[in-house]
């Protein structure tokens, strides 16, 4: 019996989601970032060998992102996935050896937008409001050459961040699918970075705060949408 039940809910998702007109979009896109607290902690972490001159190489800059969904229009709502990644990079290196620190981060980002027509006449300029949540990796790679003993680390931590945002996006029609660019912001709150070995400890400044990734800042994107 418990078949028969499994096979009629497949059978009402399957015949919903197939009569939901709608469309497949992706984007690519070029994201800034904050994270501020990141940088701190990468300044700290230079301050903390003041005899070596160390320099910071990379400190969480702008980056290129995608992101692809599906718009349902009855709905006028879509649900998206997004990926973008940055990180932070210090090193010095001499005639006595090398010291470097490199700190990758990726976020993987799952949510759902609404959508609100601007432009009444040609439906090109919609408003997107969204809301999703965010999956953070961060790991911190060091290494170490000095007077020929070569030392190295990798630490990897995890975080649940929370966001909204907004963006204005214009669509143009062309041959069988739709050209479109946004611009907009995101707005983050970053979990503690927990470490992934142990979920019990979190990454901590030195003044014992916890570090946190912050996404916030700038989206622009440049993509296309396929009606189905």
């Amino acid at each position: 019996m418990k078949y028969k039940y499994l096979i009629i809910g497949f059978w009402l998702v399957y015949n919903i989601g197939y009569s939901q007109e709608g469309s497949i979009f992706v984007e690519l896109n070029y994201n800034s970032f904050m994270h501020t607290s990141l940088k701190s902690f990468q300044e700290e972490f230079r301050g903390d060998m003041p005899e070596i001159p160390i320099k910071i190489n990379d400190n969480f800059p702008a980056n290129f992102g995608i992101t692809a969904g599906y718009k349902i229009n009855s709905l006028d709502a879509a649900l998206f996935f997004s990926y973008n990644s940055t990180g932070g990079k210090i090193s010095y290196s001499d005639y006595s050896g090398i010291v470097r620190l490199t700190q990758p981060l990726k976020a993987y980002s799952l949510g759902g937008e609404y959508f609100i027509q601007l432009d009444k006449s040609s439906s090109n300029l919609s408003l997107g409001l969204k809301g999703f949540m965010t999956y953070s990796m961060l790991e911190i790679d060091s290494y170490t050459q000095i007077s020929g003993e070569v030392n190295t680390d990798n630490i990897k931590l995890q975080s649940t961040d929370l966001g909204v945002g907004g963006r204005l996006i214009y669509e143009y029609p062309l041959s069988f699918f739709m050209l479109r660019a946004s611009i907009g912001i995101d707005v983050v709150i970053g979990g503690k970075l927990k470490f992934k070995e142990n979920n019990e400890y979190h990454l901590e400044n030195n003044n014992g705060d916890p570090v946190k990734t912050n996404w916030t800042g700038l989206r622009t994107g440049i993509g296309i949408s396929v009606p189905l």
